[in-house]
């Protein structure tokens, strides 16, 4: 797979609800998007709280990020999501003229100490009316089943969605409630290079595993959809309550 997107990749996208780019980023180019991400965090760390951005322990240092939710707030990667790189990509498994993007985020998911990802879908969080949106997931580290890298359930996104329950998880509010109704779909853990990119759609079902290895799996990911594509408000709203309500439960340690 090269930057020139083909057939057969978007063939594979739309049977499987992920698929792999690579070589997206050179080397030397990733390593500037670390030092613009230790930068802006570095000097804005302080001002976030709660739900954008959660530690692996109770001590807020650049160290100890495991997910940052607000990172199209710094200039730079909000540039580097509108890179015709990023951007065209978008464009092409959306199979739209002008996608809108929704956010940017940081999975950190530290050596030693990631926290793990419970299963569930994008679109519960989202609530795109039509389920036209994905994530375009840039490899800082190389990603792999022993790092914590993402595994996804083929072909999950074309069942619909799920029903998911809290999960009390830092960073991914939901979960999948009946692991059972996913036994059918093969489970994949796509291995990335320094550089190299996974989009999945909105729908599929995907999780990470904790990262006790040695090696750092840091993610950027850009979210995407349709600029035809609208939020069902009802729902966002549903949504938003239960978030709320987990994490006060969770900073009041009631279970």
């Amino acid at each position: 797979m090269g930057r020139s997107l083909n057939q057969n990749n978007i063939n594979f996208y739309n049977m499987h609800g992920w698929v792999v780019e690579k070589n997206i980023f050179s080397d030397g180019e990733i390593k500037n998007i670390k030092k613009e991400i230790n930068s802006f965090l570095k000097e804005n760390i302080k001002s976030y709280h709660g739900r954008d951005i959660n530690f692996f322990n109770d001590v807020p240092d650049i160290n100890t990020v495991n997910s940052f939710h607000r990172m199209d707030d710094c200039p730079f990667v909000k540039k580097l999501a509108l890179n015709s790189k990023i951007y065209d990509i978008s464009k092409k498994y959306l199979n739209s003229k002008k996608p809108d993007l929704r956010a940017c985020e940081l999975f950190a998911k530290p050596r030693l100490n990631g926290l793990p990802a419970p299963i569930h879908q994008d679109n519960f969080y989202w609530c795109v009316n039509d389920a036209n949106a994905l994530t375009v997931w840039l490899a800082l580290d190389e990603t792999n089943e022993k790092n914590g890298g993402v595994f996804y359930y083929d072909g999950s996104h074309k069942y619909g969605i799920f029903e998911h329950v809290p999960s009390y998880a830092k960073g991914s509010s939901q979960k999948i409630k009946n692991s059972k109704t996913l036994k059918k779909y093969e489970i994949s853990t796509p291995k990335l290079n320094i550089g190299d990119c996974v989009i999945h759609h909105c729908l599929t079902a995907h999780g990470s595993k904790e990262n006790k290895s040695k090696k750092n799996r840091r993610g950027l990911t850009f979210q995407f959809k349709s600029e035809n594509s609208f939020y069902d408000d009802e729902l966002k709203i549903i949504y938003e309550k239960s978030l709320n309500s987990q994490i006060l439960r969770r900073n009041s340690n009631i279970k």
